[in-house]
């Protein structure tokens, strides 16, 4: 979905996040019959468990697949005055006269603690990366900021480069 004002902007899926939305289906499918097999009498656990427990559980599984379901893919956007990054509902925005240097990171997502949303420590400064499975990474170098660099997948890595670099002159 490109924002109106963005100059350069990417969807990037997280590929991974798919399979796990559909184990968290079945695990609710799974309560769903458990449920309907103890209203029955078939289930033999009534005096065990009270009623409304397979009930609850597919509920509670059916929210953890819907917020799962807002963390599917990765928005990136450049603007005239800033780099913004999403992955579902956490959102990040950097003012381009913020950032000091941008470069293709080749360091695997392991150094950042896996996939999805990272903040770690590192003797330069706390990092941001927002990475996805089997994507290249774009690194940016912050001056003032709370994180000293902020790590990003993309498809895309010089356009993304360019873009920046075109919007801070």
């Amino acid at each position: 979905m490109r924002q109106y004002d963005e100059i350069y902007s990417e969807n990037v899926p997280f590929k991974f996040m798919k399979y796990i939305i559909l184990l968290m289906g079945g695990i609710v499918i799974a309560f769903l019959i458990l449920y309907v097999l103890q209203l029955n009498g078939s289930l033999g656990i009534e005096d065990e468990l009270p009623q409304w427990y397979f009930l609850l559980m597919a509920l509670i599984m059916f929210v953890i697949g819907a917020f799962l379901y807002n963390l599917r893919s990765m928005h990136i956007g450049v603007t005239d005055d800033s780099l913004r990054a999403s992955l579902g509902f956490i959102k990040f925005s950097v003012p381009l006269s913020d950032i000091e240097e941008t470069c293709i990171d080749e360091k695997s997502s392991m150094k950042y603690g896996g996939w999805g949303v990272r903040i770690s420590r590192y003797k330069s400064g706390w990092v941001l990366a927002y990475t996805t499975f089997n994507y290249k990474r774009v690194a940016v170098e912050l001056k003032e900021h709370r994180y000293r660099r902020f790590v990003f997948s993309t498809a895309h890595p010089q356009e993304v480069i360019d873009s920046i670099k075109k919007q801070k002159r």
